[in-house]
């Protein structure tokens, strides 16, 4: 019976990657991996089929992320975002990293992930700016859709997910990080924070709570309604970063960290991350469409579009 149940899961895995292309191609078979251990746990450990679909899947966007075990923890995984000049989130690196955060959970062999970038002095600037300017409202629902799709595989990852921020952080940049469970930063002239608002935009109320969890109701509501840019000296003070290192050490910081992470019982850890994040990511979850809906008719209107266009202008200004 069991082989029965293997063969056909291997066939359907082995058709739909045949099937299928783009973004969607990793989501869809995780949802039938999951689909198959639901429906016989035995049969849906006895094969990598679709591990190895998915990590070939991957593999095709790989200049947008660089995903490889770790040279000391061979059970930690290291996403560095890999999209220059500044690793902005355009549509399809939102979701590669989401794909990436879940292929690394559901192997075995992986126990933590550290996220950084591959571009000296920058960790992200953040969502493309482009994705939100004149483009349909089904595309900002998608674009959208990929953003908490990213926070959820993050802020509700069972592994321990380190951040070592080795630049400039502001914006989705920032919300990438709040998604960690512990935040290292390069010290230098460096900025991280929430500044949608200098856009036109504010961070959904999800992220405003993230926020509140990690500075505090009075420093987070300053600093979204001016859209402050911390220091790297006063993000660590208020408490946006845990900690901060000179760029050379950043790494191997990192490193040391998540060895401590690892040290605590898996099941315990991650039920204590469940129980304590749990409720927020149920209400992502149950207004999961409104929020989209928000987004799009928010970034939809004429001022908007106006404040974006502008920024935009004064971004190629810059360049000349």
């Amino acid at each position: 019976m069991i082989c029965m149940h293997e063969c056909m899961r291997r066939n359907i895995l082995i058709l739909t990657a045949t099937m299928l292309k783009g973004k969607y191609m990793c989501q869809l078979l995780g949802k039938i991996e999951s689909t198959f251990k639901n429906f016989h746990p035995k049969a849906a450990g006895a094969s990598n089929v679709c591990r190895q679909v998915i990590r070939s899947c991957s593999s095709q966007n790989a200049e947008l992320l660089q995903v490889e075990r770790d040279s000391v923890h061979k059970d930690v995984g290291w996403i560095k975002l890999n999209r220059p000049p500044v690793n902005s989130f355009s549509k399809q690196m939102l979701a590669d990293i989401a794909t990436s955060v879940n292929t690394i959970e559901n192997d075995p062999t992986y126990r933590g992930i550290i996220l950084s970038s591959s571009i000296p002095g920058i960790f992200s600037s953040g969502l493309d700016i482009t994705e939100m300017y004149q483009k349909t409202p089904d595309y900002y629902a998608d674009f959208w859709h990929n953003v908490q799709e990213l926070w959820l595989r993050l802020y509700g990852s069972h592994l321990p997910v380190i951040a070592a921020i080795n630049g400039h952080s502001p914006a989705g940049g920032c919300l990438m990080v709040l998604g960690c469970d512990y935040r290292i930063m390069a010290t230098g002239k460096y900025i991280i924070g929430l500044n949608e608002v200098a856009v036109g935009l504010s961070p959904p109320l999800w992220l405003q709570e993230a926020m509140v969890k990690a500075i505090g109701f009075g420093h987070a509501e300053k600093a979204l309604k001016s859209g402050t840019l911390f220091s790297v000296e006063d993000a660590v003070e208020a408490g946006l970063v845990d900690q901060s290192v000179s760029p050379e050490n950043l790494e191997e910081t990192a490193r040391n960290e998540i060895a401590k992470w690892l040290k605590i019982p898996d099941h315990a850890r991650s039920l204590s991350k469940q129980m304590m994040r749990s409720k927020a990511i149920e209400t992502v979850l149950k207004d999961r469409q409104k929020d989209i809906d928000d987004f799009v008719n928010m970034v939809s209107q004429p001022a908007i579009q106006n404040t974006i266009g502008k920024y935009l202008q004064s971004l190629k200004a810059r360049k000349k």
